[in-house]
Order: C-alpha cells, then sequence, then structure tokens
C-alpha cells in the first residue's frame, strides 16, 4: 500500500523571485559568480513582498493545506506547535495569531519554538509525546535579517513556510538523536535583525560532527529507504549524498528549485519529492535536521498510514 504522507503537508514561499546569478555577475563578475553558487547552489531565491512575513506565508500555506485536504476537519487539530525565528511580534508567538486566524478550538494546545534548522524535527520530536494529532507549522523570512547583500548568506536563503499534520496513528518512531556543539551559537546567529554566518565552521560540523553521527545511527538502523536531510547548501548537499547514498537508501535534493527555507526545508523537501515519487507503507524514513545553535536533530519514522 501507498502512504499518505505528502498529502499531509501544504506549503508556500516568498512571492519575489530574485535572480541570483544576475545580482552576483554585476557584483563580483562571472568567475567569482560561478564560485559563489558552486557552493551555495540555487540561480535563484524567493524572498517575501514588503507586506508578507512568516505569519502571511504560514497562513497562504495552510490554504495550500486545505485545498489537498478537502474533507479535514479542523477540529481534530488537538495541538499547534509553530516553529520560527521571525515572529511577527516580540510576544506573543506566532502561534497564538495564526490560531485565532485559522479559527482553532480556543482549547488548543499551542507550542512556539524558536528553533533554525532542526525546527521542523524537534517539533516532530515533541508532537509524538502529545496526545491526539498535532499541526506543524514551520515558517521562516531570514530576508528580514539582511539589511544589506551578503555573498554567503543572500544568494542561498529562500523564505518559506510549511504546513504538516502529524497524525499519531500514522507514524512509529523507532530512533532518535540530538546534539548541539558547544560554543559554537555564533557561527549562525542573527543579532539586531542581522545574520551572521560562518560558513566554513558550519560546514566542518556537518563534516566533523553530525556526518559521523549519521552514519553511526545508520549502522544501527537498518534499511532506511529514504534520508530527507536539512538543505543547507550545495557544497553540503553534495558531500551528505556522496557519504550516504546507496543503492538501498536515497537521498533527494531541492535546493536548486527552492534555495534554503530553513526550517522549512524537510517538510518542503518531503511536498516536493512525493508529488512525482511513492513512499509505502512500512517504508522507514531518516529526517535530519542541522545548523543553528550549532545542532543535529534526526528521527526515524516507519511509516503505518
Amino acid at each position: 500500500m501507498i502512504s499518505k504522507f505528502g498529502k499531509n503537508i501544504g506549503i508556500a514561499i516568498g512571492k519575489k523571485t530574485i535572480n541570483v546569478k544576475k545580482i552576483c555577475e554585476k557584483k563580483f563578475g562571472i568567475k567569482k559568480t560561478l564560485e559563489i553558487i558552486k557552493k551555495t547552489g540555487p540561480f535563484k531565491i524567493f524572498q517575501c513582498e514588503k507586506d508578507e512575513d512568516t505569519l502571511t506565508l504560514s497562513l497562504r500555506a495552510w490554504f495550500n493545506f486545505k485545498k489537498k485536504n478537502k474533507k479535514f476537519q479542523i477540529k481534530k487539530i488537538k495541538n499547534l506547535i509553530y516553529v520560527t525565528e521571525n515572529n511577527r511580534l516580540s510576544f506573543p508567538g506566532n502561534g497564538y495569531l495564526f490560531s485565532s486566524m485559522i479559527n482553532l478550538n480556543k482549547e488548543v494546545n499551542i507550542y512556539d519554538l524558536n528553533s533554525g534548522c532542526t525546527g521542523f524535527v524537534d517539533a516532530l520530536k515533541i508532537a509524538s509525546k502529545l496526545n491526539d494529532d498535532t499541526l506543524i507549522v514551520c515558517s521562516e523570512t531570514y530576508s528580514k535579517n539582511m539589511p544589506s547583500f551578503q555573498r554567503s548568506i543572500s544568494t542561498l536563503f529562500s523564505d518559506g513556510s510549511s504546513i504538516f499534520l502529524y497524525k499519531k496513528k500514522n507514524f512509529t518512531i523507532i530512533d532518535k538523536i540530538s546534539f548541539f556543539k558547544k560554543d559554537s551559537f555564533l557561527d549562525l546567529s542573527c543579532s539586531q535583525n542581522k545574520i551572521n554566518m560562518d560558513g566554513k565552521k558550519v560546514f566542518d560540523f556537518v563534516v566533523s560532527y553530525a556526518l559521523p553521527k549519521i552514519e553511526d545511527f545508520l549502522k544501527k538502523n537498518k534499511n532506511i529507504k529514504i534520508i530527507f536531510f536539512h538543505q543547507a547548501s550545495k557544497v553540503v548537499c553534495d558531500y551528505i549524498k556522496r557519504k550516504i547514498e546507496n543503492k538501498i537508501t536515497i537521498v533527494p535534493s531541492n535546493l536548486m528549485k527552492r534555495g534554503n527555507t530553513v526550517s522549512a526545508t524537510i517538510p518542503i523537501l518531503i511536498h516536493d519529492y512525493t508529488k512525482i515519487n511513492n513512499l509505502k507503507i512500512n517504508d522507514k524514513i531518516l529526517l535530519v535536521g542541522f545548523g543553528v545553535g550549532l545542532s543535529m536533530t534526526a528521527i526515524i519514522l516507519k511509516l503505518k498510514n
């Protein structure tokens, strides 16, 4: 039997298309542009218009989710986890605004989660411990934290949002792992609305810390059908694919099409993959988020329905 995994997702991306290649060629010339894109990946990224933010993006994703699930009953949502590092207000978090705007039951449990690249997988871990079904919203607008063009950041991050319905009856969590590297929090951080990223240190974290953990994780957990990794950058995705992908395990990527949408990358990747590929009941899939922290969270799901 085929799983309905992909049907549980609705997505939205920023309405404004940014031609990375064109901008970089104007600023740095053709040769340097090719070097930049070889590392980052996307020829174009997507950003919010001035009147858009994480909340409006998530409302669009919700609308797209409902179009795919016309018979969905909103009263069944007992828990909401809203993941973002850019809430509309300093407080309360977007979860309360979103719940009011889509008219959730006033007794819904609301959890606002300030989490970056691990955010979706972090939310899955929390949802697995809650009673009843959980709506997981991931929405990020890093473009709001770029006051000027930054070579390694403005060429990589897209604004995007995802809605994921976690139905407890549809999944079994087989294993999970999480960790962070002490005193590395400034390597990918935001202060006074300006992002700082040390790409070399982030890549070293993936190579020296995250990937060895995943390789040990895979030795312990056999027959993983597919691995959905956070879409960090081309150099990171290519490295992981070379090290991990084999005849049994598939490692898809949509970075070139979507850019890095932070916490929304994994659900958007699942959405894109399942539009043209089927996942089956009893398939085991590995979800891996890594980045801001610097941290990593991984979880293995077995599809039940």
